[in-house]
């Protein structure tokens, strides 16, 4: 199943609530968040209003793909029916290939967010108290 939470990602003066998936896998020095192109195109989001990319590398499951990132293009914030949390600003990583929006290791900690158990969907934010398990959301594809 994997952990997905509900986020709001501001990016210039739009708002979109989806779903994103927390992968601890997905390893970086600064929160990033990857989305999809399509996630793009549907949210009326121009790229030309982003700025100039930086075109970087990342090794996947798959083997390596190019993808083009825009550092601190986005404010990225989780929300629960009992709060909310911090903005955490991060990059913006386009793929061309990806379906879900994926959050970085670096995102995820700069968010609160604590893995309890990946498979069931299982979290808590890091100052929950510790009976608190709050449960993932299903996938949203773009």
């Amino acid at each position: 199943m994997g952990v997905r939470v509900r986020v709001r990602i501001l990016i210039k003066d739009r708002s979109v609530e989806a779903h994103a998936l927390a992968n601890s896998g997905f390893e970086t020095e600064r929160p990033q968040l990857l989305v999809p192109y399509a996630f793009l195109v549907r949210n009326n989001i121009n790229l030309e209003d982003l700025g100039k990319p930086d075109i970087s590398e990342y090794d996947t499951a798959g083997g390596p793909i190019v993808m083009y990132i825009y550092h601190g293009a986005c404010k990225v914030t989780v929300i629960e029916h009992d709060r909310i949390s911090r903005d955490v600003e991060a990059d913006l990583v386009l793929s061309p290939v990806e379906k879900e929006i994926l959050m970085s290791d670096a995102l995820i900690e700069e968010l609160g967010i604590v893995l309890i158990s990946p498979r069931s969907g299982l979290w808590r934010f890091i100052d929950d108290p510790p009976e608190a398990i709050r449960r993932s959301y299903s996938p949203q594809y773009w």
